[in-house]
C-alpha cells in the first residue's frame, strides 16, 4: 500500500461517527493538509498530515502520555526514503531524543488503527538520552523488522560496537561509531549516513523548536544542519 493510500484510509476511518475523533481537511495551493485528533481514556493523539501535489511530504504527530510528559514526532518523506524525529519532553524540558530512517515501502497499516501507519522495518534507529546538559547517544539498532521481529543491536544494555557488519534480506549494513555514526546501506545502490552522537543542550532546544512550531513544514533541511557532520 503506497503512503498516500494510508494517508487516505487513515483519515477515512477518522471521519467515522462512532469514533472520538475531531477532524479538518484544507488545501491551500498545491498542499494538502489533513488534522485529526482523538481522545481515548488512555492517551491523547493529535496528528498534522501534509500532501504536496498529492504526494506524502511530511506529518506531525503530539502524544500526551500522562504524568505531564508529551512526545513530538515529525517524519519526512523524500525520494522514497522516511526520516522521523521524535522528542520525549516533560514541562520545558527534553529528556530523550529518537531519530529513524525507513522507507516509503516499508510503512504498513497501525493494527491498533490509531496512527496513520507504523514502521514494519526500518534501516536505523537511534535513541539518545540527556545527560550532563548534552544528548549523548544511548541505543542503536539496525536492520529492524515488525513481522520477524529481527534487529541488530549496536548499541544496547550489554552491547556495545564500536564496528560492525550485518546482512539482512539482502541488504548489507556497515557501520562505525566513535564520535560519528558513520553508517553504509548497501542494497540496489549505496548509501552513507554520518550522523553526530551528541547534541548540545542549545542544538536540542533548536530541535525541539523545529518540531513544536513549524519550522518543520520546510522539510529535513534543519535537522539535517544539527545531526549530520559537516553540514
Amino acid at each position: 500500500m503506497s503512503v498516500e493510500a494510508l494517508f487516505d484510509s487513515y483519515y477515512d476511518r477518522a471521519t467515522i461517527p462512532l469514533r472520538n475523533t475531531e477532524f479538518q481537511r484544507e488545501q491551500s495551493g498545491s498542499i494538502d493538509i489533513r488534522h485529526v485528533v482523538e481522545h481515548d481514556e488512555f492517551r491523547a493523539l493529535s496528528h498534522k498530515i501534509i500532501l504536496k501535489d498529492g504526494v506524502a511530504s511530511s506529518v506531525w504527530r503530539e502524544q500526551e502520555w500522562g504524568l505531564g510528559e508529551t512526545s513530538i514526532d515529525v517524519t519526512q518523506f523524500e525520494d522514497g526514503i522516511v526520516k522521523q524525529i521524535s522528542l520525549r519532553y516533560t514541562g520545558d524540558s527534553v529528556t530523550g531524543l529518537k531519530i529513524s530512517l525507513s522507507r516509503d515501502e516499508w510503512l504498513i497499516p497501525d493494527p491498533d488503527h490509531r496512527l496513520p501507519y507504523i514502521f514494519g522495518r526500518a534501516d536505523m534507529e537511534t535513541w539518545y538520552k540527556a545527560n550532563d546538559f548534552q544528548m549523548g547517544l544511548n541505543r542503536l539498532r539496525l536492520a529492524w523488522d515488525q513481522e520477524t521481529k529481527h534487529t541488530f543491536s549496536v548499541r544496547e544494555l550489554g552491547v556495545d560496537k564500536d564496528k560492525a557488519e550485518h546482512l539482512y534480506r539482502g541488504i548489507e549494513y556497515r557501520i562505525e561509531i566513535d564520535d560519528a555514526i558513520r553508517l553504509t546501506i548497501e542494497d540496489k545502490g549505496s548509501r552513507n549516513i554520518n550522523w553526530r552522537t551528541s547534541m548540545s543542550a542549545d542544538e536540542v532546544r533548536t530541535l525541539f523548536e523545529y518540531a513544536n512550531k513549524e519550522p518543520w513544514l520546510s522539510g529535513w533541511g534543519p535537522v539535517a544542519k544539527i545531526i549530520e557532520n559537516g553540514k
